[in-house]
């Protein structure tokens, strides 16, 4: 449903415009047909009926909801509304030489130029003509001649401005329709990447709690408050998802991955080289490492866990990799229909870098993602804990898979 504002007219306003002009021009014309000399019947009935069929004519060429209608037939109807025009001209005389103005708006609307144009000034001439062979006087004939052009050009002035206000409006609402259907997409695409990491590891944790719990209650109380810190950073992501805005820390994501994926039974490396890097590509990078460890935890049977982010030929790159992969990864690759991973080729491009996500010759399935080198930024990956830049998680003793 579309709401006008105040200052926004209707589309049927510049329809009735014309009508009403034509409408009044009619109205004097047959005032001066029963004044200037005593009109017969078959005069009142002739200038009556080619009224009413020369104003269903015009709403049909100026109506915005008769596009379709023109398209197909207007030439015929423009011939029709020609024939209405000056045929009654001749029998009815000077009474009648308003409407051909309307004849002429009617070309512009319907012809394209030049022919449109040739039209216009055929009405014009055509209008001069009449006037001349009615015994006019060359200032009666120019009147004539100008009122023609007058009344076209306002027929098609009106009713252009009405068909590009109409458009600029739809225009406007298929903007405001693409917005709503961006907004929908971005918030399903980031509760995607931000809650299938939170969950997966809470899930992850909760299985390991529930094994320990009879065995190792002090880890278990340890896995636990990991449990918490999860599900309180996933409300914290879902409140940012809301409010349009979120920011991810790239170092937090690579300790992260290396805590859970080390709680999974992976051992994990986890190599960077201590990179400047703005806080929106941290966020996309850090976004490919979740959706990296998501797919690790649902969908693989990973023993092993390699990430690199490294600095080539100035671009940045993230290069992750999992061996466990199953038998049927590629076929599942071929017919993925969006989702995760589509989601980080989109993010990658919207930062001038690029995603694969592959099975390489090894059985390794790895994550490659590139984006342009920035040296400005905070860095992102100081770690008083971390003095080598290789960060390594170990199988737990004792877990279970």
């Amino acid at each position: 449903m579309v709401v006008l504002s105040k200052s926004e007219p209707p589309t049927w306003l510049a329809t009735g415009i014309v009508l009403s002009v034509q409408s009044a021009v009619a109205v004097l014309g047959f005032l001066n047909l029963l004044a200037g000399r005593r009109p017969s019947a078959p005069d009142i009935v002739l200038y009556l009926a080619a009224f009413v069929a020369v104003f269903i004519l015009q709403a049909v060429h100026c109506a915005p909801r008769a596009e379709r209608f023109r398209a197909r037939h207007g030439r015929r109807t423009l011939a029709l509304q020609a024939l209405l025009t000056y045929a009654p001209l001749l029998a009815l005389g000077l009474t009648w030489a308003g409407m051909p103005g309307f004849l002429a708006g009617s070309a512009l609307l319907i012809l394209e130029p030049p022919l449109s144009f040739a039209a216009f000034g055929v009405a014009a001439a055509l209008t001069g003509l009449c006037a001349m062979l009615a015994g006019q006087q060359p200032l009666g004939i120019a009147i004539g001649v100008l009122s023609c052009g007058v009344n076209g050009l306002m027929v098609y002035g009106v009713t252009r401005m009405a068909s590009w206000s109409a458009e600029v409006r739809r225009a406007r609402d298929e903007v405001a329709r693409l917005a709503v259907e961006g907004e929908r997409l971005r918030v399903a695409r980031d509760l995607h990447d931000l809650l299938g990491y939170s969950l997966s590891a809470i899930t992850l944790k909760g299985e390991l709690v529930a094994r320990l719990f009879d065995k190792d209650a002090a880890r278990a109380h340890a896995e636990l408050r990991e449990v918490l810190d999860i599900s309180r950073q996933a409300l914290a992501d879902v409140r940012c998802v809301a409010n349009g805005y979120r920011q991810l820390s790239l170092t937090a994501e690579l300790d992260s991955a290396a805590r859970v994926l080390s709680t999974a039974g992976l051992a994990v490396e986890v190599h960077d080289e201590r990179l400047p890097l703005r806080e929106g590509t941290g966020t996309v990078l850090a976004t490919v490492v979740r959706e990296g460890v998501t797919n690790i935890l649902r969908h693989s049977a990973a023993q092993r866990c390699r990430i690199a982010v490294t600095r080539t030929a100035g671009r940045l790159v993230l290069d992750m990799a999992s061996d466990g992969i199953p038998a049927d990864t590629e076929a599942r690759m071929a017919r993925r229909t969006g989702g995760g991973l589509d989601n980080l080729a989109r993010r990658l491009e919207e930062i001038g870098g690029t995603f694969r996500a592959y099975a390489d010759e090894e059985g390794w399935f790895r994550l490659f993602a590139e984006c342009p080198a920035d040296p400005a930024g905070p860095p992102w990956n100081v770690s008083e804990s971390s003095p080598s830049p290789w960060r390594s998680g170990r199988r737990p003793a004792g877990s279970v898979r």
